[in-house]
């Protein structure tokens, strides 16, 4: 059986979660009209250290939500890097 994960809002880059967590997966969607990239950082404050995730958005397109039972573990927080607005949340656990 899978760990409950909390979801957090994002809706541009910034930092997700502070502190260790364990990154459980993602539901995101460009809502900027324009080809996106996403990636979800290793990080507390900044887009740099180990990338946990990436996907490059078509305009106004989305992926599948993604799950990740045991999850990834994040030393030192989450921060998610998007070159255009979205709309989801990130998945912690």
């Amino acid at each position: 059986m899978a760990a409950q994960a909390t979801p957090y809002n994002v809706t541009a880059t910034g930092v997700v979660y502070a502190g260790a967590a364990t990154f459980r997966g993602c539901s995101i969607r460009d809502t900027s009209g324009a080809t996106n990239t996403v990636k979800v950082f290793d990080n507390a404050s900044a887009a740099s250290g180990t990338v946990l995730f990436t996907v490059q958005l078509a305009a106004n397109a989305s992926v599948p939500p993604l799950s990740i039972d045991d999850g990834v573990r994040a030393v030192n927080g989450l921060f998610l890097q998007a070159t255009g607005a979205v709309e989801g949340s990130v998945w912690v656990g």
